[in-house]
């Protein structure tokens, strides 16, 4: 005893050394704060490149927004959390796989809602089924990357607010919205056919096109006039028929061009346009919907009418902000602190004590001798040899000799004198039980003794009624008895 003692306080003591030396060894790493140059996203960062005031907002308002933390194949379960936006806001942590676009555009081509808010998004995502082409042409300068997004004068200066270019209803009670130094700007272009000879058109929305004066729509042939002005749809300009360059999935059912909603003197900051069934919305500026731009002049409202201007469950995309349903979440809460290698230190000394209790590390010892001193070495001697034997017979007379040895004390009879019928009689008087039934109990187990046949459920029934009838005579012995 004294030396597992031992042993468990030298446990004690290698444990408590171990968290000892892993807390005295630990130095906390310093909390980067939040810059543009590595911004931080996501709607739990409540920094100034987070959306945590945006995603408050939204349910303030009576919106129903979700933080969105599985993969881009759950958009297609049935299930009551099923979003019909989708908002993907800047630079993700963990990056978007080509399938997981695919899986994306196709939710879109079936009715879903993409909001796309970023500086340089991945060119997959802002395609369109119609016949244009729509990128991000970022302008930054690398010096602008150690300005502090938290301070709104630094990322505003000298640019100028961006007005609604038409009244939709994203821009909807939106005077102004103020961008910052990093905004991208959207372009896009308008494309024939592969084999129409006119080149790629590029398309600035804040310019007029002038017809040629020696233009006139009544020299062409039906067949020349541009589809595009024969359904009234779309201000590229073109000749030739022009089919949708559909993917091979999707169906595109008619030819939309992007509306630019929102642009100041220099970028176009705002647009959306079809996919499929579905639309894809693109703001080139997270710092409009970010905690720290949130505020000025009538960004929440822009935001706002962006994200909810239809209606159903609005889900952020925190899948790939790193808060993905399969992360560990008791790691990540823990995570930088001294306690996740306590854990596995812990773990491995657990380990290796198992380890040890189950190998041998010295000769093997003999066997424990049984002990042949107990005083019921000689009963269970006895029960043993007539369970192997069966001597059923054997075991009912010593059971019944002491039953019947014992009541008839009890009852102030002599055992040798007196009949079965008579003894079965008192005891049923005093046990308040059925005469009859006692009887029987007892012929059956005088029979059992004189050598009628039996078996091993009938002794166990008859040894059941007599321990209970002992009990009701009150003839139990006590623990203090039988020692």
């Amino acid at each position: 005893m004294k030396q597992k003692l031992l042993i468990f306080l030298g446990l004690i003591f290698l444990i408590v050394l171990l968290i000892g030396l892993n807390a005295a060894s630990f130095v906390q790493k310093e909390k980067i704060p939040d810059s543009e140059f590595k911004p931080n996203r996501s709607t739990y960062n409540a920094g100034a490149t987070g959306t945590r005031a945006f995603y408050e907002l939204l349910n303030e308002t009576g919106r129903k927004s979700v933080r969105w933390q599985e993969p881009m194949s759950a958009l297609f379960s049935n299930s009551k959390n099923k979003p019909s936006t989708f908002i993907i806001v800047g630079q993700t942590r963990r990056e978007v796989e080509d399938k997981e676009i695919e899986q994306l555009l196709r939710w879109v081509s079936e009715g879903g809602k993409l909001v796309i808010i970023d500086r340089e998004p991945p060119a997959e995502l802002i395609k369109t089924t119609a016949n244009w082409s729509v990128s991000a042409v970022p302008e930054i300068e690398p010096s602008l990357y150690g300005i502090d997004p938290s301070d709104q004068k630094q990322m505003t200066e000298k640019i100028v607010s961006a007005k609604p270019a038409q009244p939709t209803i994203f821009t909807k009670s939106v005077n102004a919205v103020q961008p910052s130094r990093f905004a991208s700007s959207v372009k896009f272009e308008y494309f024939t056919d592969a084999d129409d000879s006119t080149k790629n058109i590029v398309v600035d929305p804040s310019a007029s096109i002038e017809k040629d004066d020696d233009y006139d729509e009544e020299e062409l042939p039906p067949a020349e006039i541009p589809q595009q002005e024969k359904r009234g749809q779309g201000s590229g300009i073109g000749s030739g028929k022009i089919p949708p360059p559909a993917p091979k999935e999707i169906e595109t059912v008619a030819l939309n061009a992007p509306v630019l909603h929102l642009a100041n003197d220099k970028k176009n900051l705002l647009i959306d346009f079809p996919f499929g069934s579905g639309e894809i919305v693109f703001l080139t500026d997270p710092y409009v919907v970010s905690n720290g731009g949130i505020n000025l002049v009538d960004n929440a409202q822009l935001a706002t009418n962006i994200v909810a201007s239809s209606s159903g469950i609005i889900a952020f995309d925190e899948f790939h902000q790193g808060f993905g349903a399969g992360e560990n979440q008791l790691l990540a809460y823990f995570a930088g602190t001294p306690v996740v290698p306590i854990f596995l230190q812990l773990a491995a000394l657990v380990g290796l004590l198992l380890f040890s209790q189950s190998r041998r590390f010295a000769r093997a010892l003999p066997t424990d001798e049984p002990n042949r001193l107990s005083k019921l070495e000689y009963v269970s001697a006895m029960a043993e040899l007539q369970r192997r034997t069966r001597a059923f017979d054997l075991a009912i007379e010593n059971i019944y000799g002491e039953f019947r040895r014992r009541a008839a004390r009890s009852l102030g009879v002599d055992n040798f004198t007196v009949s079965r019928r008579y003894l079965a009689q008192m005891i049923a008087e005093r046990a308040k039980l059925n005469a009859d039934e006692t009887e029987n109990m007892m012929f059956k187990c005088e029979e059992i003794i004189h050598g009628e046949p039996t078996n091993k459920r009938e002794v166990l029934e008859l040894t059941r009624c007599l321990r209970e009838t002992e009990e009701k005579l009150g003839l139990r012995r006590h623990k203090a008895a039988r020692k």
